[in-house]
């Protein structure tokens, strides 16, 4: 029987998405080039450009990421067309009431959503679900226990609320009508739980980034840019629900969601450039702003060897296991103490 340690070491040596596999990785590299012109002549794209092309048709994240991208475009021109709706038709109707009518309760103005912004809602947050699984689907290898998938199951999660959510749109009425405080309150969870995913993706990341020249904790790297972004939108929609379920008469022109949609677009943008960075599309660029170096041929004095995939992976169940363990350690060393101790008397 294997230990758990020989199993760990047999998946990694498994794990297809390890990079640090494959000679054609950008860290590898053992040619070093001038200038940009020198790395973009024809005999350099001609070489070099279907072995990028065959990698990326084969990568999973690219494809993950793509659909997270449509969806992330989805979101910014339906919110955009939808503030835009609803503040004309705020303007207009605040207009209105002051000219003909007494004012009615704030609470009781209605809701400026069009039925085809409530269906595009809908729709990509269907986009949004697919897009979940897809990051799923993407780990390949990975055990579904293994810590890294959490947030991916968060997201899951989130995207399935926001679905929810989304279907009981043209059922809200008026600003403090009982659906409309539902959407506020089903939106704010799955809010919050995107907030958490955030920060789980930053340990996914962690937990699994190669460690090489231009990778870490460093916006060279786009991935830090990506998962920053992330996190600050996820921050912004925490806080654009609380101001709305405290405050429900801001539903129609408070725009700070818009803000973070543009950072979820620009975060899906690094997202892409991550990928394609590990196709080595980028060859023809200067390594941290230095041309005549090629990262193959630079040696680091360190006691770890680089580059590495990663850390070691960790199950949602490692937990459990080794309590038991220290319980059943526990016992023992208990009756036997007893024992002694009896056989002492």
């Amino acid at each position: 029987m294997r230990s758990d340690d020989e199993k760990r070491i047999l998946v990694r040596k498994d794990n297809s998405d390890d990079d640090t596999l494959d000679p054609t990785a950008p860290f590898y590299e053992q040619q070093s080039f001038d200038s940009i012109w020198q790395a973009l002549t024809w005999k350099q794209i001609r070489t070099r450009i279907p072995i990028c092309f065959r990698k990326t048709l084969r990568s999973r994240y690219m494809f993950a990421n793509l659909i997270y991208l449509g969806y992330a475009i989805g979101m910014l021109i339906t919110s955009f067309h939808s503030f835009d709706e609803s503040s004309i038709t705020s303007i207009g109707e605040s207009f209105s009431n002051i000219m003909t009518t007494p004012s009615i309760s704030i609470l009781d103005q209605p809701v400026h959503h069009t039925l085809l912004t409530n269906r595009l809602y809908l729709v990509f947050n269907i986009i949004h679900l697919i897009s979940a699984f897809t990051y799923i689907w993407a780990w390949r290898d990975q055990s579904w226990l293994n810590i890294i998938m959490i947030p991916e199951y968060l997201n899951v999660i989130a995207a399935t609320l926001y679905i929810w959510s989304a279907m009981l749109y043209p059922k809200q009425d008026t600003l403090g009508g009982s659906y409309t405080i539902a959407v506020h309150r089903i939106e704010m969870a799955a809010s919050i739980i995107e907030l958490i995913a955030s920060f789980g993706w930053i340990m996914s990341w962690y937990m699994t980034y190669i460690r090489t020249l231009g990778r870490g904790f460093t916006f060279d790297d786009p991935d830090t840019t990506a998962y920053v972004t992330t996190t600050t939108a996820s921050f912004m929609y925490v806080i654009y629900y609380i101001r709305i379920n405290l405050h429900p008469e801001l539903y129609n022109t408070d725009d700070l969601y818009v803000t973070a949609d543009i950072l979820y677009f620009i975060a899906a943008c690094f997202y892409i450039f991550a990928a394609l960075r590990d196709d080595h599309w980028f060859w023809f660029l200067p390594l941290a702003g230095q041309y005549c170096v090629a990262p193959g041929k630079i040696h680091i004095e360190t006691t770890k060897v680089l580059p590495c995939y990663g850390k070691s992976p960790v199950l949602i169940t490692d937990l459990c296991v080794r309590r038991r363990t220290e319980n059943e350690a526990l016992i023992k060393e208990q009756k036997e103490l007893h024992v002694n101790k009896n056989s002492s008397i």
